[in-house]
């Protein structure tokens, strides 16, 4: 990943969150991620207030769209400010590249580029997509969106009402008594040397930075250092380091990523339960739920910790329609599935399912009581999750 992709990360994370909260826990969320991985969406195109591509089904070629809501003038105007205000914006901005600045709302003036949740829209010319609610295809293309803005961040900006090139001659005119002519219309990425001469001989100057440079200190040469890690603390952060970077380096991590997710990852590990105490305090959350949650992470990843702590809040519509998959598939045997709040619950065989931030499904058994413990075996379908579950009921009896 180059220093420009990673600067820009931000931006494709706030939209993955308000993508995924818009889809409102629907299943096309995890059904679309398998259409973008497998190269289902063409060519985006973007125009304001719209992203649109061509999404390949098994049957057809779908037209599905992704309508956001564009940014008032007075927004924009407020961004060019505070990018004006940035050396370092205006002069990627004169080279033809989109300044990381706009990836951080902090500071960008306080404007998000990336639409709120429930602002995004979903349509598609499939049965599903004309009635406005997200489908596979809208699905597979919000997730292709996400993919593709590290590199192409000026998707956004020209759905939010405004292209690159537009912004960029908004900023040269706020940039006080700089005239740096025309654009380049040379090779992208290439800069004119009496442009950047303009904006720094027309730069107002800046203020010096607060620093106390005297600063004193009570130590001396004889004072014995303060005391750092353990050895044995040392190798244990470089091995999890290590093995963090290369998950990263292989695309294999998995969502959410959140400190929530790094904890549960520690716990997890061989000598994670020596760190239950610490965990407990830094969380709130309980040792009995952290130690299931535990359990969810070694199944499932992140999202089995977190489907562990709660279900993904998922629509009446999409907990009937798993309800009535896994009473089709006749996995429920001589039970009667519930619904539980976000989960689809068998007290009489003690199993249940549950939706995961991931769009799966997950299994769990009945421990004892009211405890429910995780189980290996989650699916984006609601019925191989239910028979994961009842297998690992089969061979884990209840606990009196």
């Amino acid at each position: 990943m180059t220093g420009t992709a990673r600067s820009l990360a931000p931006l494709a994370g706030a939209w993955k969150q308000a993508f995924h909260l818009a889809t409102n826990g629907s299943g096309s969320y995890g059904k679309g991620l398998n259409l973008a991985r497998n190269g289902a969406v063409a060519q985006i195109q973007t125009q304001p207030g719209r992203i649109s591509a061509p999404v390949a089904a098994k049957k057809a070629t779908h037209q599905a769209a992704i309508h956001v809501p564009e940014l008032t003038a007075a927004q924009w105007d407020t961004l060019a400010a505070k990018l004006a205000d940035d050396p370092q914006a205006v002069a990627d901005l004169v080279a033809n590249r989109i300044p990381a600045t706009i990836a951080d709302s902090g500071h960008a003036g306080g404007i998000s580029i990336a639409p709120p949740a429930d602002g995004i829209t979903f349509s598609c010319s499939c049965p599903t997509g004309r009635t406005h609610r997200v489908c596979d295809h809208s699905a597979a293309l919000g997730h292709a969106v996400a993919e593709r803005l590290a590199a192409t961040p000026s998707l956004l900006l020209g759905a939010r009402g405004m292209t690159a090139r537009a912004l960029a001659a908004h900023v040269r005119d706020l940039v006080d008594g700089a005239d740096p002519g025309p654009l380049p219309a040379d090779t992208n990425g290439t800069v004119r040397a009496t442009q950047l001469y303009a904006l720094a001989a027309h730069r107002p100057p800046q203020p010096p930075p607060d620093l106390d440079l005297d600063a004193v200190s009570n130590l001396t040469w004889s004072d014995p250092p303060l005391p750092g890690p353990r050895a044995r603390d040392l190798m244990w952060m470089t091995t999890d380091a290590a093995a963090r970077a290369r998950t990263v380096l292989a695309g294999t991590a998995a969502a959410p990523h959140d400190e929530l997710a790094d904890i549960l990852r520690i716990l997890a590990s061989p000598d994670g339960a020596d760190h239950l105490e610490a965990a407990q305090h830094a969380t709130g959350i309980p040792e009995a739920t952290l130690r299931a949650m535990m359990i969810g992470y070694r199944h499932g990843g992140p999202a089995g910790a977190h489907a562990t702590l709660a279900a993904t809040p998922a629509t009446i519509d999409v907990l009937e329609w798993a309800r009535e998959t896994v009473h089709a598939s006749r996995a429920v045997g001589l039970g009667t599935i519930t619904i539980d709040g976000s989960a689809l619950t068998d007290t009489t065989a003690g199993v249940q399912i549950r939706p995961g931030p991931d769009g799966r499904w997950y299994p769990f058994t009945l421990w004892r009581a009211d405890e429910w413990r995780p189980a290996p075996g989650a699916c984006d379908d609601p019925a191989e999750a239910f028979r994961a579950a009842r297998r690992a009921r089969a061979a884990r009896p209840l606990r009196r």
